[in-house]
């Protein structure tokens, strides 16, 4: 299950997202589950960065034959997750909900005038800061998983910044995907997270893999 960085041709690139369309669905429906049964908001780091190791080629995930092996080795993964990505990327999830929830009340009229416009326009800005920086750093434990959370922190808001072409390319991927999901709802409904997760792999991963393997020697930092 393995992204590929291949380029194939217009023809080939179109044969490519089809035959991807059912992986999709079967990460998405993956991380809805793992995400319900991490209880949502402690569900959403490590499911994500779950099937983020998987779509990256996790060695220990990439031993397992068969669907039934498969499965019991993303649980087996996803439950060692619930603690180590939630330290990674917790901080900046619970952020982002909160400032989320802030907008979407204020957009129903349900906060007090003065919330306007410096609360209002403070929310936008630590949903956007929160939610790059949470995949970001979901990013960073997957390739460093035994980095201190301090350390992953601190590179998740730097590589908002230090990143901009890939922060950028993942934000707009995703706003496409939303914007094509409420028009077309079916494909949120059928592969919203399997999206989620490969953008996160292909953009935020390979990106932050690179850097690192610019930055270190041969083998440092694993």
């Amino acid at each position: 299950m393995t992204l590929t960085g291949a380029r194939p041709s217009a023809a080939g690139g179109i044969m490519v997202v089809l035959a991807w369309v059912p992986r999709l669905v079967a990460v998405h429906l993956t991380w809805v589950v793992l995400v319900l049964m991490g209880a949502v908001v402690g569900g959403v780091a490590p499911a994500t960065a779950t099937l983020v190791a998987l779509l990256h080629g996790d060695e220990d995930l990439g031993r397992a034959t068969g669907p039934s092996a498969l499965a019991v080795a993303v649980l087996r993964r996803f439950r060692r997750e619930l603690v180590a990505a939630n330290r990674a990327a917790g901080p900046f999830v619970v952020i982002a909900l909160a400032a989320g929830l802030n907008v979407a009340l204020a957009a129903a009229g349900a906060l007090p005038g003065w919330f306007f416009p410096a609360g209002f326009a403070a929310s936008v800005v630590l949903l956007v800061i929160a939610t790059l920086a949470g995949f970001h750093a979901i990013a960073l434990h997957v390739l460093r998983p035994s980095a201190p959370a301090s350390t992953l922190w601190r590179g998740a808001l730097a590589g908002v910044v230090l990143l901009p072409i890939a922060t950028a390319s993942w934000a707009i991927t995703l706003a496409a995907t939303l914007l094509i999901s409420v028009i077309v709802q079916p494909v949120a409904l059928a592969c919203g997270g399997g999206i989620l997760v490969a953008v996160t792999t292909i953009v935020l991963v390979r990106t932050w893999q690179s850097r690192l393997d610019d930055a270190l020697p041969s083998g440092a930092g694993r």
